[in-house]
């Protein structure tokens, strides 16, 4: 059986706040008293049900550096736009794959792809949670896909599986300010308290499970190629969030 493949290697991280702990010691304190600030931001985050949100910033306050899952099947699922947008990819790349293999008459043999990575920005609107978890991402779809030979006449179906990939660099370099749960912190604040060494930036990479499809060759839009998947509500009361 083909495997599906990873990903293609993922684009440059921007440069982040800075060397972890490279402010001088005499000017932390100010760092320290709103690492408090950050920690009730975790607390209060998680209160409004955003746990995606708490459990990343925690994460960072944790001071590990260590990589984190984003646990791909779960954004896929509580925003749908983000599911929409990584089927169209996975279409685009199978719809490639299915013309070249018409072409040659290269049927009933797998081929992988790699799609390019893409950027993906969240909407707070359509979750907070997610918004203020990741805020921008970058994904990718790779996947196996084998083309039918058709009857005389008729157009090939085709057979595939594929996975969603998702990353992103947790950190705070912006000049922006936000509110979370009633909590104002600022991007120059949070990334500080990494030059400071009280907390530190790290490296989120996932995939979603394997997604199988077999029928006509996709349209490029939402539509047949199947939708992500999950009873569980991810809130404070859901024991696997």
């Amino acid at each position: 059986m083909t495997p599906i493949p990873d990903p293609l290697p993922h684009p440059p991280d921007d440069s982040g706040a800075g060397a972890w702990g490279s402010q001088p010691i005499y000017s932390r304190a100010d760092d320290l008293a709103f690492a408090q600030v950050a920690a009730a931001a975790v607390v209060a985050a998680d209160s409004r049900g955003w746990t995606h949100a708490a459990r990343f910033l925690n994460h960072y306050l944790d001071n590990t550096g260590d990589p984190l899952d984003p646990k791909v099947d779960e954004l896929l699922r509580d925003v749908s736009d983000a599911d929409n947008n990584a089927n169209r990819m996975a279409a685009t790349e199978i719809q490639q794959v299915a013309i070249r293999a018409s072409s040659a008459k290269n049927y009933d043999n797998p081929v992988q792809f790699q799609s390019q990575w893409e950027g993906y920005t969240f909407d707070q609107t359509q979750s907070p949670d997610w918004f203020f978890a990741m805020g921008s991402i970058h994904m990718s779809v790779t996947g196996v896909v084998t083309v039918n030979k058709p009857a005389d006449g008729a157009q090939p179906n085709i057979t595939t599986e594929y996975k969603v990939w998702v990353h992103d660099r947790y950190n705070w370099d912006g000049g922006k300010s936000t509110e979370i749960a009633g909590v104002t912190v600022t991007d120059k604040r949070m990334g500080a308290l990494h030059t400071a060494g009280l907390a530190r930036e790290y490296e989120m990479d996932g995939s979603s499970g394997a997604r199988q499809y077999a029928g006509p060759v996709p349209s490029s839009g939402p539509g047949i190629l199947p939708a992500a998947h999950g009873s569980r509500d991810g809130g404070r009361t859901d024991p696997t969030r």
